[in-house]
């Protein structure tokens, strides 16, 4: 904690909204031709005339150099608000100053002060999306990551919600299929193979990375081309089709074996347990998930972090969630197996703040507590679910109004439920009240 203390200090010496992941750190969807530096913030189109003779533009945007240059004049950028409200109403660190605070953050640090806010600079924390190609359709997700979500979209339209459309492909979204020539994968092998040398972590994500010909093309380049240095991890929900799993795991066999990288480490997604989980995470099989999980951890060194994206439709089963994930630690060693709490802010609907002051505590507290009296999981982990829980409270104390989203909440379920042959109130009896709340506010 000191240390995110002292690194808060040097970065409000420089201005009050200075966060070096706006330099340091990037997420580029290759299908839809996006990036941003941080989950908090929406994505913004690479234009393509800046990429064209210039690589780099993947991630040095126009739209991300004026960002640059709002934090180095003292300026908190308006998109950056998740740890502006974090920072002015409880007493928790910011993503801006844990992402900051991180060794491919430092490293550049002196550079980027010395440097103009419109250099170009090689990130040392990459993720990449190769398409959207996806067995999923998630709750949270949408056409630009998944698939399954484009297909929905264009064959049963958008979900007419109060006042707004969910899930609307928009014109300027160009989503390119994996099999069709894409000028930002074209743009990225050209720039990976010089970029790769840079960085600190390569992650792959997606869509679903395992059904991408490139994450192959990858872990080979990566083999005959060895980085010693680098944290290399993938993304995955871990349920690919056919025998795509135990494939995947003779090819990072032979990465670890020819010690090809650093490091990799396995990203996977849940935030809830059971068949809970299978109705948030569209075309998920959870026990498949477990078999999956528990065969990479038994026939490799690599460890696992699971990602969860918090959000409403996570509370009732998030007890049952942590305890098989203590049960992983457990069985695997605690530093094998890692929880990481990334908060939906998007769409509002399904944020967890429309919960009732009774629902946070009644669900989520008792979670608190467990994660905190548990050995096995670290202060980082009990940090980030507590901000959550912190911000919720805030926002109960600052009396945020939320009666649009938890209408839109209760016709979003509505829908999903009629699309996909599911029932929301048999799936979450918890939810039963709730629900009647919600309902009730059709005139808001």
């Amino acid at each position: 904690m000191n240390d995110f203390k002292t690194v808060k200090k040097d970065l409000d010496n420089v201005g009050c909204g200075f966060c070096l992941a706006k330099w340091t750190q990037v997420t580029t969807h290759l299908g839809a031709g996006i990036t941003h530096s941080c989950h908090h913030v929406g994505a913004h189109k690479i234009p393509l005339n800046e990429l064209e003779n210039n690589p780099n533009a993947l991630h040095n945007t126009s739209q991300k150099k004026q960002m640059r240059k709002e934090m180095l004049s003292g300026q908190r950028p308006e998109e950056c608000d998740y740890c502006w409200r974090i920072e002015d109403n409880t007493s928790e660190y910011s993503d801006r100053v844990l992402k900051s605070s991180r060794p491919w953050s430092q490293i550049d640090k002196d550079k980027i002060l010395q440097n103009s806010w419109d250099e170009d600079i090689y990130p040392r924390y990459v993720e990449i999306s190769f398409s959207n190609v996806c067995n999923f359709k998630c709750t949270y997700c949408g056409p630009p990551f998944s698939s399954k979500w484009t297909e929905e979209i264009k064959s049963k339209g958008p979900y007419k919600l109060k006042g707004v459309h969910y899930n609307t492909i928009k014109h300027n979204e160009v989503l390119i299929p994996e099999r069709e020539e894409n000028p930002y994968i074209k743009a990225f092998w050209k720039w990976f193979p010089e970029a790769v040398k840079h960085m600190h972590t390569f992650r792959i994500t997606g869509g679903e990375p395992l059904l991408s010909k490139h994450t192959k093309k990858v872990i080979k380049h990566l083999i005959k081309n060895p980085q010693p240095n680098l944290n290399f991890s993938i993304n995955t929900n871990a349920c690919p089709p056919n025998n795509i799993w135990k494939e995947f795991i003779s090819l990072i066999k032979e990465l670890e074996k020819t010690k090809s990288v650093k490091s990799f480490t396995l990203f996977t997604s849940a935030e809830s347990y059971g068949e809970q989980a299978e109705y948030a995470r569209d075309g998920m099989n959870w026990n498949l998930f477990e078999k999956n999980i528990e065969y990479f951890l038994s026939n490799l060194t690599s460890k696992v972090v699971v990602m969860s994206a918090f959000n409403i439709l996570s509370l009732p089963t998030l007890a049952g969630y942590l305890r098989y994930i203590n049960i992983l630690k457990r069985k695997y060693k605690s530093d094998r197996v890692l929880i990481d709490f990334a908060y939906v802010r998007h769409p509002k609907f399904l944020d967890i703040n429309i919960a009732t002051p009774y629902l946070i505590e009644k669900y989520l507290k008792p979670c608190i507590i467990y994660v905190k009296e548990m050995q096995r999981f670290s202060d980082y982990e009990f940090l980030k679910i507590n901000r959550i829980y912190k911000d919720c409270l805030s926002n109960f104390e600052n009396k945020k109004n939320v009666t649009l989203d938890r209408y839109r909440f209760v016709q979003f379920v509505n829908e999903y439920d009629k699309r996909r042959e599911k029932n929301f109130l048999q799936v979450f009896p918890e939810f039963k009240d709730f629900y009647k709340t919600c309902g009730a506010h059709a005139n808001v």
